[in-house]
C-alpha cells in the first residue's frame, strides 16, 4: 500500500469581492472590504483593521456592495444577504435564502434611491428586489428579463427610476420605478447582440447606460445614453461622467473618501489598502486578516521535475520542488494580468511551460530555466503572449509530439455558445484559434489527446458556463488532421453524455476518457469502435486535470483522480483499478513526478507515494 503526506498550503491570500466606503451621519468614515466569507473593516485614518466573520458561520463569495445614507454596508453572498453597521462591527440583519429560496445568488448589484432605498438583483433569475434592513423585509418586485440570468449592474436616477444592465447572452437595459409599478424588460434593446448592458451612477448625478455594438474584430465598440425618467437619450462616449464606483467585476469600490483622498488599491491579495493624498502623496496600510487558505487549481510537472500550479480567486504561482521540499509562493503579481482568475490547464515544450488561464483566455509561458519574477531589464517569466475571449475559460492543453505545438480548448465568454481551439507555436510564441464552427459547431473543447501519428483527439462539452442556453444535445468526440489542420471526423460515442471532461491516450492510441457524469470509457479511434464503458460515480465526482500519462516504471500509465479516489488503469484490460482513497475531499489534480501523485483538497498539497 502507498501513503499520502500533506505537503502544507501554498497560497494563504484572499481575493477581494466588492468594497465599499461608508460615511455615518457624524463623518466618521470606514472602509469595508468583502471576502469569502467575511468582511474587513478599515479606519482609513489610523489603518486598524477588524475582521468579522458573516453571520451564522456562512461560507460563500460575495459579488458586489454598496453603502446607504446612513453609512450601512450591503453586501450577499450566495443565497445570504446581509447588512452590516461597521461602526459598531456588527450585521444588524441577513437573510439565508428563505425570502428568495428560487435564486443561488442575491445581492448581484445593488443600487440605492434619493429616498435611501436599496434595492438588489438576483442569479439566475434575473430578478430585482428590495432590502429593507429596518423593517427586515426583503420584498420580491419581479424579474428584469424574462430570457437572461444575468443583471450584473444596477442604478437609480433622481427621480426615483431604477435601471439594470441585462446579459450576457442578449445585451439590455431594463426599467422599474417603484410608485408606478412599472417594469419595462427592455427599455433599451441590444439588438440580439451578445452580451451585457452596463449602468452606472454618474458622479455627476446622472445615470448612464452603455450597450455593446455588433461588429467584426475584438475591439469594443459601444454605443451610450443618459437615463432620466425612464426615457433614454443618445450622449457621446466623451460626456459620459466615471461611475460612483471604481474598479471592475466583482472587485469593484463604492464611494469616496473625503478631504481629497482618493483609494487607488484595495486588494486583499496584496495585503493592502493605499490612498493618494490631497497632496498627491500615497499612504499605504497594511491589511491584516486571516485567510481561509485559497483553493488550489489544477497542477502540473514542470520539465525541470518541480511542481507548478496557482491558486483560484486570488490567482498567486506557486512551486513544489520535491528534491528539496521546499514550497514557494511567487505571488500574484508576478503572473500579467491574473487578478482574480486561474491558470486552468498546463502542457510543456522543452524547457518551457504554457499555461492557460482564465479570465480571458490568457496565455503564459514560463522558462523553467529561471524563477518566476520581474527581471531586472523589465522582463516577465512567465510572459503572456496571448489572450484570447473565445476560449475565456480553459480547460485542457496538450503537448503536440512534433516538439514545437501546444493546443489548449475551453469555453467561450459571457453570453457565447462553443469555445475554439488553439494552437501555440512554442519557438516564436504566435497563436492560432480556430472557432468552434471549424471545430464541432456550438461545443467546446473539454479534453485533449495526441495520437502516434500526430493526429488530435478532442472530447467536448455542450454546456455553456457564460450563461447562454445550450445550442447541442450530446457531447461528441473528434478527430483533428494535424497535417490538414482540420475536423477529418466526429463521434457521438455516449447520446446521454452532455460533456466528455477528461481525455488520456495509451500507448496503443486507445482513447481513455471520463465524462462530466464519472463515466469512464475507452475508444478505439482506428477502429471507430467503443471497447469500454464502466459507471465510476461511486468512486466521486471529476476533478479538473484528474486524468494524466505518466511513465511509471519504465511504462507507459494512465492515472486518475475522481473526488473520493486515486487510480489507475490497467494497461491490459484497460479496466480501472482503485489505489487508495483520499483523505480529504480531492478537488483540483493531477501531477506524477518520480513516483508520487500530486493533488489537491481544497488549499491543501497533498500527494500520494506508490509504492
Amino acid at each position: 500500500m502507498g501513503r499520502f503526506e500533506c505537503i502544507g498550503t501554498p497560497v494563504r491570500a484572499d481575493e477581494t469581492r466588492s468594497a465599499a466606503v461608508c460615511r455615518n451621519a457624524e463623518g466618521e468614515e470606514r472602509v469595508v472590504i468583502a471576502a469569502r466569507g467575511y468582511v474587513l473593516i478599515v479606519h482609513p485614518d489610523t489603518g486598524d483593521c477588524r475582521q468579522l466573520p458573516f453571520p451564522e458561520g456562512w461560507v460563500d463569495y460575495p459579488f458586489a456592495s454598496i453603502s446607504d445614507k446612513a453609512g450601512r454596508y450591503y453586501t450577499g453572498a450566495g443565497r445570504m444577504l446581509m447588512v452590516l453597521d461597521p461602526f459598531t462591527a456588527e450585521f444588524v440583519w441577513w437573510t439565508k435564502g428563505g425570502q428568495v429560496p428560487e435564486e443561488e445568488i442575491l445581492g448581484f448589484a445593488f443600487a440605492e434611491t434619493e429616498e435611501g432605498t436599496v434595492y438588489a438583483t438576483t442569479y439566475p433569475g434575473c430578478k430585482l428586489i428590495k432590502v429593507n434592513p429596518d423593517t427586515e423585509e426583503c420584498e420580491r418586485i419581479g424579474r428584469l428579463s424574462n430570457g437572461q440570468k444575468y443583471a450584473m449592474s444596477l442604478a437609480a436616477d433622481r427621480q426615483g427610476w431604477l435601471y439594470a444592465g441585462i446579459g450576457t447572452q442578449q445585451a439590455g437595459i431594463s426599467a422599474y420605478h417603484p410608485d408606478t409599478g412599472i417594469l419595462a424588460e427592455w427599455l433599451i434593446s441590444g439588438d440580439d447582440v451578445a452580451g451585457s448592458g452596463q449602468v452606472h451612477r454618474g458622479t455627476d448625478g446622472e445615470v448612464y447606460a452603455s450597450l455593446p455594438l455588433a461588429g467584426e474584430g475584438q475591439e469594443a465598440q459601444t454605443r451610450w445614453f443618459r437615463l432620466l425618467g425612464g426615457e433614454a437619450v443618445p450622449v457621446k462616449a466623451a460626456d459620459v461622467a466615471p461611475s460612483v464606483y471604481q474598479g471592475s467585476g466583482y472587485q469593484k469600490l463604492y464611494g469616496h473618501l473625503s478631504g481629497g483622498r482618493t483609494i487607488i488599491s484595495w486588494q486583499l491579495a496584496d495585503s493592502e489598502l493605499a490612498m493618494e493624498e490631497a497632496d498627491g502623496s500615497t499612504t499605504v496600510c497594511p491589511l491584516h486578516y486571516e485567510g481561509w487558505g485559497t483553493s488550489l487549481s489544477p497542477m502540473t510537472q514542470g520539465p525541470d521535475d518541480r511542481l507548478y500550479g496557482t491558486s483560484n480567486h486570488p490567482l498567486h504561482l506557486y512551486r513544489y520542488d520535491p528534491r528539496e521540499d521546499e514550497l514557494v509562493n511567487f505571488g500574484g503579481k508576478v503572473v500579467e494580468e491574473g487578478g482574480g482568475g486561474n491558470i486552468c490547464a498546463y502542457a510543456a515544450q522543452g524547457p518551457y511551460l504554457l499555461g492557460a488561464a482564465y479570465a480571458g483566455g490568457r496565455v503564459h509561458m514560463l522558462d523553467t530555466r529561471e524563477n518566476p519574477g520581474l527581471g531586472r531589464d523589465g522582463g516577465r517569466n512567465p510572459r503572456l503572449i496571448y489572450f484570447d475571449d473565445r476560449i475565456h475559460r480553459p480547460r485542457c492543453a496538450a503537448a503536440h509530439p512534433d516538439g514545437q505545438h501546444i493546443l489548449y480548448g475551453g469555453f467561450p465568454g459571457y453570453g457565447a455558445v462553443g469555445g475554439g481551439l488553439g494552437i501555440v507555436h512554442v519557438p516564436s510564441g504566435t497563436v492560432t484559434v480556430y472557432p468552434h464552427d471549424q471545430i464541432v459547431p456550438f461545443q467546446s473543447t473539454l479534453g485533449l489527446a495526441c495520437l502516434s501519428t500526430g493526429d488530435i483527439i478532442g472530447g467536448t462539452s455542450i454546456e455553456t458556463p457564460g450563461g447562454a442556453e445550450p445550442a447541442a444535445r450530446e457531447a461528441v468526440l473528434y478527430r483533428l488532421s494535424w497535417q490538414e489542420r482540420k475536423v477529418v471526423r466526429r463521434w457521438t460515442l455516449l447520446p446521454e453524455a452532455r460533456e466528455i471532461s477528461l481525455l488520456a491516450c495509451d500507448s496503443r492510441d486507445f482513447i481513455h476518457g471520463l465524462t462530466s457524469d464519472s463515466l469512464y470509457f475507452v475508444f478505439d479511434p482506428r477502429e471507430e469502435r467503443l471497447l469500454q464503458r464502466i459507471d465510476l460515480s461511486d468512486w466521486g465526482g471529476v476533478v479538473r486535470q484528474g486524468l494524466i500519462t505518466a511513465d511509471h516504471g519504465g511504462e507507459t500509465v494512465i492515472f486518475g483522480l475522481l473526488s473520493g479516489t486515486l487510480f489507475r488503469i490497467d494497461p491490459n484490460t484497460s479496466e480501472p483499478v482503485r489505489l487508495a482513497d483520499p483523505p480529504k475531499e480531492a478537488t483540483s489534480g493531477l501531477a506524477y513526478i518520480n513516483g508520487r501523485l500530486y493533488f489537491g483538497c481544497g488549499s491543501e498539497l497533498w500527494r500520494y507515494c506508490i509504492i
